[in-house]
């Protein structure tokens, strides 16, 4: 969610299923908490350095807090409703909502996987594998407490039909932008030909163009759940659009008023 370095998308190996994804980003962050944590169990703070021991703590909170946003993704992955999060929280669901909402945007805009060398390795097996040592050496147990819980990791299958919805979703996404092109100029289209015997007909080809987007949201909202809400909203607002079109009663566009993509 805030990595960096992403690297380029045909050297990228291939991702897990997006549940597994964010569990891997989740349990790094963990590891990233706890080895914060410790070391500033036994850290000395010399008296010149005052607010060392809250600085520590805050930078320790930071990690806690992007726990949380990972933990309230893998379980929109695992299909956990607004609801249930936020009873886990002790608040609404609009409440919850609206606190995480932006979290969860944000990684469905990056694919639904970790981009990026920022925070772990790229190849989630190398990932997952280094996280095995690590927690083994914190446990004594043996290696692959992490690996176990993605899956995955083990199916191939898996992470080919993941794969493939993320190809399916930038298609979708490329064609809803072209649609939005394509809207306005079918709107500029209507306003050049008002009073005159084309208007009707360029009326038809608008409100085509709206019901092809509201299509395209659609079949976004079957393949991304944690965002299906949001696209099947927007998929009203195309289809209300071009509805109010066919009665004669649209007199603006709605790409000229769209803040989300």
């Amino acid at each position: 969610m805030d990595e960096t370095n992403e690297p380029d998308e045909r050297a990228r190996p291939p991702a897990l299923t997006p549940v597994d994804e964010a569990m891997l980003a989740r349990v790094q962050t963990l590891m990233e908490l706890t080895e914060a944590a410790l070391r500033d169990v036994d850290a000395p703070y010399p008296i010149d350095d005052p607010g060392g021991l809250l600085r520590d703590a805050l930078f320790v909170q930071s990690i806690a807090d992007r726990l949380v946003d990972w933990a309230v993704i893998v379980e929109r992955e695992r299909g956990s409703s607004w609801s249930a999060l936020g009873n886990a929280a002790g608040i609404s669901k609009q409440s919850a909502h609206e606190r995480w909402n932006t979290k969860v945007g944000a990684w469905v805009m990056m694919g639904r996987q970790r981009n990026g060398f920022g925070r772990g390795p790229a190849d989630p097996a190398e990932h997952a594998r280094r996280l095995d040592e690590w927690l083994a050496g914190l446990t004594g147990e043996a290696p692959g407490g992490i690996s176990s819980l993605l899956p995955s990791l083990r199916d191939e299958a898996a992470r080919q039909e993941a794969n493939d919805r993320r190809a399916e979703v930038k298609r979708l996404e490329q064609r809803s932008e072209e649609l939005r092109v394509e809207c306005e100029a079918a709107y500029t289209a209507v306003m050049e030909a008002a009073g005159t015997d084309a208007a009707e007909e360029k009326r038809a080809v608008w409100a085509a163009k709206h019901f092809a987007r509201a299509e395209a949201f659609e079949q976004l909202a079957a393949i991304e759940e944690p965002a299906a809400a949001e696209r099947r909203r927007r998929a009203a607002e195309h289809r209300a659009v071009a509805e109010g079109i066919l009665r004669g009663r649209a007199t603006g566009d709605l790409t000229s008023r769209e803040t989300v993509r």
